[in-house]
């Protein structure tokens, strides 16, 4: 392929990506994420503002499977914007890829406050990425967790057993470097 067709597939992907038809979305996300390179992730990125949550999810998507850690923070933001909650499960999904060790409270505040799909992904991103944290950090974790379990209405699903004792696990976990005299 020359230039000028590699140009015009390009093209055509980004058009594609922005469709409401969900398999051509997915399919221009893979044909994206081949293609890499700075302007198609800044491309990516920012349809992570857009308001259709087909456009997110194929962006989020795209971003996962390139790997590329400056999607981190956009992310992170798209996934709190107060109109995507309940549906920012393939944008916290997409994080399980990237490096989020420095966004432990994030993580939290994800497993914490959002949904089912972005929950199971921040407990998978908890158990399997390595964090860099403070005392400060877990003390906000732990209050977070003692607001959460007095305002259940916060959290959702935090009355179903399985799941108060699965963010309990997780939160147990962190919280037991707070009794131990070690630098972390």
């Amino acid at each position: 392929m020359n230039a000028a067709e590699s140009i015009k597939e390009l093209e055509i992907l980004k058009q594609n990506i922005l469709s409401d038809d969900w398999e051509l979305v997915k399919g221009s996300a893979d044909g994206l994420a081949t293609i890499g390179g700075d302007d198609v992730v800044e491309f990516l990125i920012s349809l992570l503002e857009s308001e259709n949550p087909i456009t997110r999810n194929g962006a989020a998507l795209a971003l996962e499977q390139i790997g590329d850690n400056r999607a981190v923070e956009p992310l992170l933001k798209a996934v709190f914007k107060k109109e995507n909650h309940g549906c920012n499960g393939t944008m916290v999904f997409a994080l399980e890829s990237l490096d989020c060790s420095s966004k432990l409270k994030e993580i939290f505040k994800i497993l914490f406050y959002e949904t089912y799909e972005a929950r199971m992904s921040a407990e998978s991103i908890l158990s399997e990425q390595v964090f860099e944290f403070t005392r400060d950090d877990l003390n906000e974790i732990s209050e977070m967790w003692q607001d959460c379990q007095l305002h259940s209405e916060k959290c959702p699903e935090i009355e179903n057993d399985e799941v108060r004792i699965s963010i309990q696990n997780s939160v147990d976990g962190f919280l037991a470097y707070l009794k131990e005299d070690r630098k972390y």
